[in-house]
């Protein structure tokens, strides 16, 4: 190998989901990428499930860095098209509340939709597949990638770092990103882990299944739940006193290919710490057999992969960067799968990380203190989360309690997620990818509407509630009434929702095209002072844009299968490969000229 082709002006290290993102985000603006990948493709990997802000950020990452196979990644729509039918649809998070020995009761469930389209709805990934969809994409854009080549050390100097791998030699580069996740190598070179400054404590047993049940065939009828949306369309939580499961079907479409899915039990630590004398598969069925909702649901179940047990989940770093050195959020920390955070951070992390590259490659100046944004807003996140997470598996102590604290969260959602449209809007009416900043300024920073201080002091306000409680400086009763007035104070929630009502378990409603105009009116010109001209400020031009042209797409995909089958019946030939829609043309895919690669000014430092 020639001498130049080992030097690079970004290594990254682990070829995961959010590796291959920025190593594509980079390639696309010029930048000589590195990719080590201590496996191959494909591989199993968990992270399996979408949010809202996770398919925001990825419209934000597509048309900010002017990748659109980033978009691929963002709808069940454009993923079943252009990734894999293997995956699954999420509709919805639903939650529902079991006590041990019994049957689950019609009215001790909760559910918050996901966007409807064209903006949604989100998706559940076969991992294995959408790693390696985007391993090919960040190759295609010019990523310099490694399979199955371990980096055993990397040796920092001033103005550069060597990577020195198992049996491909050794790489230079001027910056190195860390995107292994909990085994990544950097925090084990440098020495970052340290205790996980973290209120949750939990552990997790888990594996992919066949045969799982629908659980809407073993719930109460709709006429009795009530919830709007099937809950075998959704990511479903059964959850009870110190823990939870979770069942993530790929199977739940009917274009869907996969008979898959993912399940999983997660359990508070203190509670149910590991027992010695079993095995995961038999500590995961004698927690299924303890809830007669859930045994029914899996009682055809059958495992095809290795069940799977962990230690406590929780991990942290004492660092985000370093000199000349960063860490992918999950090669630094992370909390528990509750509320399927993970893909969402990771995602923030990208949009903050790219330009400040791309910036950095450009002038030659890779100046800690440029990054120092990704080490704030990525801890900063850690905590909020784990304040979330913490405070749930308080809440799962009482159904009241939880269908109360659950709000505070379907709020911080909307906020969240509207902060990252805001920014989408903006771009279609402008294209000046300038606009982007803005998520990197007050009151858009971070998720879950974090910088907002009404959000903020809403959640802060609910938490305290909530150890309150714990403490047993509370009662239940308080607590929930304590919630419910915070709710009310804050004005947060738009006055077409029913957030204000613990009978109505579905508070937000749906997000489907007339929910979502309504919930825009109410923004314009009926919500407080402190939502108005800062969040709901338009969009509705292009949802009906983005509308039209997404039913035209599943109607000409249609037409096209029909009429290729009818074709075939009768003709051999044909020449569908001079048609085949490829994402970019090879000028598309060129880097872009030097004066263009960073995508907006690096906007002002926390």
């Amino acid at each position: 190998m020639q001498e130049d082709q080992r030097e690079f002006d970004v290594a990254i290290v682990g070829g995961g989901i959010g590796g291959t993102m920025l190593g594509a985000i980079l390639a696309r603006h010029g930048v000589r990428t590195l990719l080590l990948e201590g496996s191959g493709h494909p591989r199993f990997a968990i992270g399996e499930s979408t949010v809202p802000e996770t398919t925001f950020g990825l419209r934000v990452l597509a048309r900010r860095y002017d990748v659109p196979e980033l978009e691929h990644l963002a709808t069940y729509g454009t993923l079943r098209r252009h990734v894999s039918s293997n995956c699954g649809v999420k509709r919805n998070f639903s939650f529902v509340y079991h006590r041990e020995g019994e049957s689950t009761r019609a009215e001790e469930c909760t559910q918050n939709p996901t966007w409807g389209p064209p903006l949604g709805p989100d998706s559940h990934y076969f991992r294995q597949d959408v790693d390696a969809y985007m391993f090919q994409v960040a190759v295609s854009y010019g990523v310099t990638a490694y399979t199955h080549t371990m980096v055993e050390d990397v040796k920092f100097e001033e103005d550069h770092a060597t990577l020195v791998t198992r049996d491909k030699g050794s790489f230079r580069a001027s910056y190195v990103v860390d995107a292994g996740g909990m085994r990544a190598m950097l925090p084990e070179r440098l020495g970052l882990r340290q205790d996980p400054p973290y209120r949750t404590r939990s552990r997790t047993i888990f594996t992919h299944m066949v045969d799982v049940r629908p659980f809407d065939t073993v719930a109460p009828p709709r006429e009795q739940h009530k919830m709007p949306s099937p809950f075998s369309q959704g990511t479903l939580h059964h959850v009870f006193k110190g823990g939870w499961f979770w069942v993530i079907p790929f199977d739940n479409h009917s274009a869907g290919t996969s008979g898959l899915c993912s399940v999983g039990v997660n359990l508070d630590l203190d509670l149910y710490p590991r027992p010695e004398d079993r095995s995961a598969e038999e500590e995961f069925w004698q927690h299924v057999g303890r809830f007669p909702s859930v045994a029914r649901q899996f009682e055809r179940a059958r495992s095809v992969r290795p069940y799977v047990s962990t230690d406590r989940t929780q991990f942290s770093s004492q660092q985000v960067v370093g000199d000349r050195w960063c860490l992918l959020p999950h090669a630094s920390d992370f909390i528990d799968p509750l509320f399927s955070s993970g893909l969402s951070v990771t995602v923030m992390s990208l949009n903050a990380l790219g330009h400040r590259l791309i910036d950095a490659v450009r002038r030659d100046d890779f100046d800690t203190a440029r990054f120092q944004y990704l080490e704030h807003w990525t801890k900063r996140m850690f905590r909020y989360f784990d304040d979330l997470v913490s405070c749930s598996y308080i809440a799962f102590d009482d159904f009241d309690l939880w269908n109360a604290w659950t709000r505070v969260w379907v709020i911080n959602t909307l906020y969240g997620t509207n902060a990252l449209n805001q920014a989408a809007v903006t771009f279609e009416k402008t294209h000046d990818t300038a606009c982007f900043d803005a998520l990197e300024q007050p009151p858009y920073r971070g998720l879950q509407g974090a910088d907002n201080p009404w959000v903020e002091r809403l959640f802060n306000q609910s938490r305290d509630a909530v150890l309150a409680y714990r403490d047993g400086a509370q009662t239940k009763e308080r607590t929930i009434e304590r919630i419910y007035e915070l709710l009310r104070e804050s004005e947060l929630s738009p006055q077409v929702w029913g957030t204000l009502d613990p009978e109505n378990r579905c508070p937000a409603g749906s997000f489907t095209l007339w929910p979502l105009t309504k919930i825009l009116l109410w923004g314009k010109f009926r919500s407080p002072r402190h939502v108005r001209g800062a969040y709901f400020t338009g969009g509705a031009r292009l949802v009906g844009k983005e509308a039209v042209q997404t039913y035209a797409t599943e109607l000409r995909s249609g037409a096209t299968q029909v009429h290729q089958t009818l074709r075939d019946m009768w003709i051999n030939w044909n020449r569908d490969w001079t048609r085949r829609p490829a994402p970019r043309t090879a000028a598309d895919r060129s880097p872009r000229p030097a004066a263009d690669r960073s995508p907006g000014a690096e906007p002002a430092r926390d």
